[in-house]
């Protein structure tokens, strides 16, 4: 893609609907640039921002042949499923300038078996793990994990709305939980791969980064309540509140997460050849044994983006097209 410039008054579209979107909407019709602003499909609040156009996240034709038809200029691809699915390879390679990682980068969330074995291979460090294909491997695995190790963190392969995860606590609950994914089809095809994970403790957090495939600019850490009931119990929410900045990502644990996890990780896709540009999410665990990962997402996340986004005083629109360029130049 050839660099884009920023123009008084181009047009942005924001694929999305949801309350991120909302806030990312929000943040761009504060820049100086007066953008003129489109919402694909947008929701009735947004109306009050931006052009709400009926077309569905998962229409990639329609959504280019809009844009096309629009003369949109710039592009920002915010929900998992598109990312994941290639709408910014389909609307590149069109002609069309846009924020967010591509398909092969977007996989680093779309796929978690693919997730742990790069973090293995690039020495990152996250909880230890196994992937299986089928239910007969998933059921002789739980039936071999020794009691004494519960709990045991069961996670579906691909998306699942943020809702893909298991803490079971005993053998029961984790067959229950295969027999769902594997059985049920409860997350369709996301569920025909498992990923089994030791169990973590220690503090959450999370950190939104703004990457142009080599530069990295974190946004404020944050920290989200996931569980249904008070005290951590219940199952994993998509997340349900968030505080920011979190109070236990101190100065020498940023410096370990950017050291050991963040910088290891832009560079490691890169070098793959599935350079990242966009917003990469990273999931950490303060652990007794140091910082690990959790999961990675290849957007913003929500409800941090939500809390996060209002607390930044530089152009977000500027800081998008300088990604899109491969021009991140911010300091933190």
């Amino acid at each position: 893609m050839n660099p884009i410039s920023i123009e008084k008054n181009m047009k942005v579209l924001i694929v999305g609907g949801g309350g991120r979107e909302h806030v990312i909407l929000d943040m761009i019709s504060r820049s100086k640039h007066e953008p003129r602003l489109y919402a694909a499909p947008g929701n009735s609040g947004m109306e009050k921002l931006a052009k709400c156009v009926n077309i569905s996240v998962m229409d990639f034709e329609g959504i280019r042949d809009y844009c096309l038809n629009e003369k949109i200029d710039f592009v920002i691809v915010s929900p998992d499923d598109p990312l994941s699915g290639g709408l910014v390879d389909v609307l590149e390679k069109a002609g069309l300038s846009c924020f967010g990682p591509r398909g092969n980068a977007a996989q680093i969330e779309g796929s978690k078996a693919f997730a742990k074995n790069f973090m293995k291979e690039e020495k990152i460090p996250t909880a230890n793990f196994e992937i299986v294909e089928n239910y007969e491997d998933a059921k002789a695995f739980v039936d071999g994990y020794k009691d004494e190790d519960f709990p045991l963190v069961v996670k579906v392969d691909g998306l699942a709305l943020g809702k893909g995860v298991y803490i079971c606590q005993d053998r029961k609950e984790a067959e229950e939980a295969i027999n769902e994914i594997m059985l049920d089809k409860k997350f369709g095809e996301s569920g025909n791969k498992i990923v089994f994970e030791e169990f973590l403790t220690g503090p959450e957090i999370t950190l939104l980064c703004l990457t142009d495939g080599t530069r990295v600019y974190p946004l404020l850490s944050s920290m989200d309540h996931k569980t249904v009931y008070e005290g951590n119990k219940g199952p994993n929410t998509g997340g349900m509140g968030v505080v920011a900045p979190n109070p236990f990502f101190t100065k020498e644990v940023e410096e370990e997460v950017f050291e050991k996890i963040v910088n290891l990780t832009v560079l490691g896709m890169k070098r793959i050849g599935r350079e990242f540009r966009g917003c990469l999410y990273v999931g950490l665990m303060a652990t007794p044994k140091g910082v690990k990962v959790i999961e990675y997402n290849c957007r913003f996340g929500d409800p941090e983006a939500e809390c996060i986004l209002p607390l930044l005083e530089s152009d977000l629109l500027e800081m998008m097209v300088d990604i899109s360029n491969g021009e991140l130049n911010y300091a933190p």
